[in-house]
C-alpha cells in the first residue's frame, strides 16, 4: 500500500497558515539590514529614514542666462530709456564669484552659476544690450527675479527617504544630489532552491537516456529574484531521502527552502519524509489542480515549501503560496499584481469539481477579441509552459465554462 497525503487542505487555509507563518517571519526578518552603493539601491528597500545633509542648490544659483543685479538700479527702466550698469566681471556655473554687486554695477551671469554678494536678481540676456563694459537694461526686475535660493529645492535636515520605502531612480536621484554614495537598506531574504529527481541533469551536462534536463532550478530562481530575495541553488537531490535530508540541511542556513519534485505520495517521493525527520509538516496536499501535492513544513524555525515537480504545477503554487510569503518577508507589496487580461473561452472548457482548478491557456487575438484556447498538454509537460499565456481560475464545484463566456486570464509569471 503507497504512502499517503495528510488531510487535503483547503486553499484558503493554506493560505491562511502561510499568511500567519509570513507575518512571523516577517518580524524576524526586519532588522537585519546592510550598507550598499547607491548603484545598487534600485529595488531595494530603506531601512531607516535618510535626511540632507546639505541644502539644495547650496547657494543661491542663476535660473536664466544674463546679469546679476541689484533689482533696485532696474526700477525705471523702460524700452525708451534704458538703466546703464558697468559690467564688473563675469561668472560660469562653477565658478566661485570672486566680486561682490554694488549699485551701479552688475556681472554677467549663466544658468546654474552662483549669485555673487551683494546681487539680488538677474535680467535676462534677452532684455538687454552691451556695448563695451556697459549694460543697457530695458525691464525692470524685482528682488529675488530669475535667482533659486539656497535650500530652495531641499533643505538641510530634511528627509529625503522614508524608512521601509522601495528605492526608485528618483530616489537615486536626490541622494546623489546631497552627496551620499551609500546607504543602509534591508537586507534581503535568501532562498534555498532544490530540485528533486533521478531523472535530472543539469542544463549543460551531457544528456544520457532515459534523463531530462531541469527547469524548476532556473525557473524558480528567476521567480524568487523577482519577489526581491536572493536564489541560492543548490542543485539536484537524487530521490533518497538521506540525500534529500543533507540538501535540505544545507539549505536551513537561509532564509526559506525550496524544493520541487518528490512531494507526492507515491513510494518514490521522499520530500514529505526527510522535511518530517527534521521538524514539522504543516500541510501536505491541497484542494487544487495542479498542485495537489504541495507541501509546508517548518525546520529550525524556517519556512520550508515543498513544490510538485512538473514545471508548471511548479509555478502556480509558488504564485499562489510562496510569493506571497517572500514579497511580504523581503518588505515588498504582498499584493503585487501578476499581469490580467479579459477573453472569452473559445471553447467548453471542463473542470474537476471537486477542486478549484487552474487551466493553463493560450490567447488568440480575434477581431477585437482575445479567445482563450485550453492548453491540453498536461503539467508535466514543457510545451504546457511555452505554449501558455496564462491560466483561468475555475472555483471549486464549477464544472463547464461555456464557449464564449468572459473569462480572467492571470499570467504564469508576476
Amino acid at each position: 500500500m503507497g504512502k499517503q497525503f495528510l488531510d487535503i487542505t483547503g486553499q484558503a487555509d493554506a493560505e491562511r497558515k502561510i499568511r500567519e507563518l509570513s507575518e512571523r517571519l516577517a518580524e524576524r526578518l526586519a532588522s537585519e539590514s546592510e550598507i550598499v552603493r547607491i548603484e545598487d539601491a534600485p529595488g531595494r528597500i530603506a531601512s531607516a529614514d535618510i535626511f540632507s545633509t546639505l541644502d539644495i542648490p547650496p547657494f543661491d544659483r542663476a535660473t536664466m542666462d544674463g546679469y546679476a543685479v541689484v533689482a533696485s538700479d532696474t526700477y525705471y527702466a523702460t524700452e525708451d530709456n534704458p538703466a546703464t550698469v558697468v559690467v564688473k566681471a563675469r561668472i560660469h556655473a562653477g565658478d566661485a564669484p570672486s566680486v561682490d554687486v554694488t549699485q551701479g554695477f552688475c556681472t554677467g551671469i549663466s544658468t546654474g552659476a552662483a549669485i555673487p554678494e551683494g546681487a539680488d536678481a538677474v535680467v535676462r540676456i534677452e532684455d538687454t544690450t552691451e556695448h563695451g563694459n556697459e549694460v543697457k537694461i530695458y525691464r525692470p526686475v524685482v528682488p529675488g527675479e530669475n535667482i533659486m535660493p539656497a535650500g530652495s529645492d531641499i533643505k538641510r535636515g530634511e528627509k529625503i527617504v522614508k524608512r521601509g520605502s522601495v528605492l526608485t531612480v528618483r530616489d537615486t536621484g536626490v541622494m546623489a544630489a546631497c552627496g551620499l554614495t551609500e546607504l543602509e537598506v534591508r537586507k534581503k531574504p535568501r532562498v534555498a532552491i532544490i530540485s528533486t529527481g533521478n531523472e535530472l541533469l543539469m542544463p549543460g551536462e551531457i544528456l544520457t537516456p532515459g534523463k531530462i534536463y531541469d527547469v524548476n532550478l532556473r525557473t524558480l530562481s528567476d521567480c524568487v529574484r523577482d519577489c526581491g530575495s536572493v536564489p541560492v541553488s543548490l542543485g539536484i537531490a537524487r530521490d533518497r531521502r538521506a540525500e534529500i535530508r543533507d540538501k535540505l540541511i544545507e539549505g536551513l542556513k537561509m532564509d526559506v527552502v525550496l524544493i520541487s519534485g518528490g512531494t507526492s505520495a507515491g513510494g518514490g517521493d521522499e520530500v514529505p519524509g526527510a522535511i518530517a525527520e527534521l521538524g514539522d509538516i504543516i500541510l501536505h496536499g491541497v484542494d487544487i489542480k495542479p498542485g495537489k501535492p504541495f507541501v509546508l513544513g517548518i525546520c529550525d524555525d524556517k519556512p520550508v515549501f515543498g513544490l510538485p515537480g512538473n514545471p508548471t504545477s511548479a509555478l502556480i503554487t509558488f504564485n499562489l503560496f510562496v510569493a506571497p510569503l517572500l514579497r511580504r518577508i523581503s518588505g515588498l507589496d504582498t499584493q503585487k499584481p501578476c499581469r490580467r487580461m479579459i477573453a472569452r473561452a473559445a471553447c467548453r472548457i471542463f473542470s474537476e469539481a471537486g477542486r478549484n482548478e487552474y487551466v493553463m491557456v493560450k490567447l488568440v487575438p480575434e477581431g477585437d477579441k482575445l479567445l482563450a484556447y485550453p492548453v491540453l498538454s498536461g503539467s508535466g509537460a514543457i510545451t504546457t509552459l511555452a505554449k501558455a499565456d496564462g491560466y483561468i481560475y475555475v472555483e471549486k464545484g464549477k464544472e463547464i465554462i461555456e464557449e464564449g463566456a468572459v473569462v480572467e486570464v492571470v499570467s504564469l509569471t508576476c
